[in-house]
């Protein structure tokens, strides 16, 4: 009689396992795709970082309000099984800026107003000037 009990608790224990899984992974989905929503990725690149991210069967939606992006990834865990149930990730990021002066090789540019070049618009410390 104590087997059977046992079995039963160790298979419990393993799929409440399985699922604690399956929800991290849905987290990290969304992360990934609010990350990606937030640089400036396209909504359908975004939701394919997320979908491969996650556990197979998910839904991703991404949804834009002002300056934050919202990602929710839904994951239908153990589908067409009696013991199924939905599992959801959500993540939130504020969107970047895109209007950032560019250098020639594309990272952000940090200028001092007195030298060539636009004002620096994002606070970071410029390199100081070369000598003349």
């Amino acid at each position: 009689m104590g087997l059977p009990a046992m079995t039963a608790v160790v298979g419990l224990v393993l799929w409440l396992l399985a699922a604690a899984n399956a929800q991290a992974r849905a987290d990290e989905a969304a992360r990934i795709g609010a990350r990606a929503a937030a640089r400036g990725d396209s909504d359908e690149l975004a939701a394919a970082w997320a979908r491969a991210a996650a556990p197979a069967g998910t839904r991703v939606t991404i949804d834009r309000r002002g300056d934050r992006v919202l990602v929710r990834v839904e994951v239908t865990y153990l589908p067409g099984s009696p013991l199924r149930f939905a599992l959801a990730g959500t993540a939130t990021a504020p969107a970047e800026p895109t209007d950032w002066p560019l250098a020639a090789d594309g990272p952000p540019t940090c200028t001092a107003p007195d030298r060539a070049g636009p004002a620096d618009p994002v606070g970071c410390d410029p390199a100081p000037a070369p000598p003349a």
